[in-house]
């Protein structure tokens, strides 16, 4: 069987990179970066095997196992040591009959699955902990040296970043938009050790100063930008395929749906993965405040797609 790999490459072009790198651009024309996997060598075990496999996992007590993200590491980063995984349980939340909505909307079955039932409260946690994992993979075998991870956020973001790096040791930086985050927001970085610090600008002024500050490779850059976020959060698809028996086809084209919340998209491209052998396509449905900057979703390759 082939062996499972992965490597960052180019949204736009053919340059590749390999995912221990500190980088989040391309070098040839500065376009963002995206996770590709080897699928001919995951072709190679066939559906059944994947089922059988994810299924075994799911009885296991090992602390990878256990997790909803990396019981697929495969899939996810497969180069990753088992002990440098960073991981507190996160994902198998739990698939809700939401039958009385269904009845109040008049359709046959609604199943909900809320992702931010977790241990910061965040669907962050799913991206984060591949993220943190990959840090401390990268620090634990000296391949670079990375003295803390930053981000810019008005909540979720540093919520689910302070709270994996304080578990793995790591320090964290955080930088938000001064007098627009809750006190609630705050009280998970503060608690869990972080550097807080709060800036006289709005979200996007806090995103420009973190790219500032990480372009020193020796501060890693945590925003979604990073496209190794995406490779966590693509597990929800496989995640409701395997809550629901593998059995999610249907004779609607447009059905199952699978519906999300629309921020900077990176999360919603994320929903965009799926194992194509197993069901047809969803569609999607995702949701965006008024409020927020208009924005369309990116078409991301993925393990999944």
């Amino acid at each position: 069987m082939a062996q499972f790999n992965a490597h960052f490459r180019n949204i736009n072009g053919d340059d590749t990179y390999p995912l221990t790198d500190v980088i989040y651009r391309s070098k040839v024309d500065g376009s963002l970066l995206e996770v590709e996997h080897d699928r001919a060598a995951l072709a190679s075990k066939s559906p059944d095997e994947w089922k059988k496999l994810f299924a075994e996992r799911r009885m296991s007590f090992e602390p990878a196992d256990m997790s909803g993200i990396w019981s697929k590491r495969e899939m996810v980063l497969p180069d990753m040591p088992i002990e440098d995984i960073v991981t507190m349980r996160e994902g198998w939340s739990p698939l809700f009959d939401a039958a009385p909505l269904a009845k109040e909307l008049g359709i046959k079955s609604l199943k909900v699955k809320l992702c931010g039932n977790s241990h910061t409260g965040s669907f962050k946690d799913l991206g984060m902990t591949v993220l943190v994992s990959q840090v401390n993979h990268i620090i634990k075998k000296k391949i670079h040296e990375i003295d803390a991870v930053a981000c810019a956020s008005t909540g979720d973001t540093s919520a689910a970043l302070s709270a994996y790096c304080a578990k793995a040791g790591i320090p964290s930086i955080v930088f938000l938009p001064a007098g627009k985050t809750s006190v609630a927001q705050l009280i998970q970085p503060i608690s869990n050790g972080s550097i807080v610090l709060a800036l006289d600008t709005d979200f996007d002024g806090c995103m420009k100063i973190v790219q500032q500050v990480t372009a020193d490779n020796r501060i890693y850059l945590a925003n979604s930008m990073n496209s190794l976020r995406v490779e966590g959060q693509k597990t929800i698809s496989p995640e409701i395929c395997q809550e629901m028996g593998w059995k999610v086809s249907s004779p609607r084209p447009k059905t199952p749906t699978r519906s999300s919340r629309l921020t900077n998209a990176a999360s919603t491209s994320s929903f965009r993965c799926r194992p194509r052998r197993l069901s047809p396509p969803p569609f999607r449905l995702a949701t965006q405040s008024a409020t927020r900057r208009p924005c369309a979703p990116s078409r991301r390759r993925t393990a999944w797609s």
